[in-house]
């Protein structure tokens, strides 16, 4: 179920500012409920406190790189069926098929255009807590 009001929430997780500043105003523009993280542990609390329904997630940030926060919601019962993309400057074909084998719905590379963004929030939304 999208979270209140019926938008559906998204958690944005991104330790550059003008990454999570211009998705966040993609998202918003199209109708989402956006809220960010500049990191991976905030990552992690604001997916227990907000219960979003989508995650967008980038690999390397200072704290704990994106890997270990999929891992960590994958791994637990009250987080497991929250769609994580990752979105990240990594493109390499193996960095790819981790972040997918753990999990993850989508894996999009930087830089994005935005119609690809949008495209997969929009296919992964419309299986919303279904396993990707």
């Amino acid at each position: 179920m999208p979270g209140d009001g019926g938008k559906i929430k998204i958690v944005v997780v991104d330790d550059d500012p003008s990454i999570t500043r211009i998705i966040s105003i993609i998202l918003k523009a199209h109708g989402y409920d956006v809220v960010t993280a500049s990191g991976g542990e905030t990552g992690l609390e604001l997916v227990y406190s907000e219960k979003p329904d989508v995650m967008l997630l980038d690999i390397m940030m200072p704290d704990i790189d994106g890997f270990e926060v999929c891992r960590r919601l994958k791994e637990d019962e009250a987080t497991s069926a929250v769609p994580i993309i990752f979105v990240s400057a990594r493109g390499d074909a193996s960095d790819i098929e981790k972040g997918l084998s753990m999990g993850a719905c989508a894996y999009i590379t930087k830089p994005f255009a935005p119609e690809l963004l949008l495209a997969r929030i929009a296919e992964t939304s419309a299986a919303l807590r279904k396993a990707c």
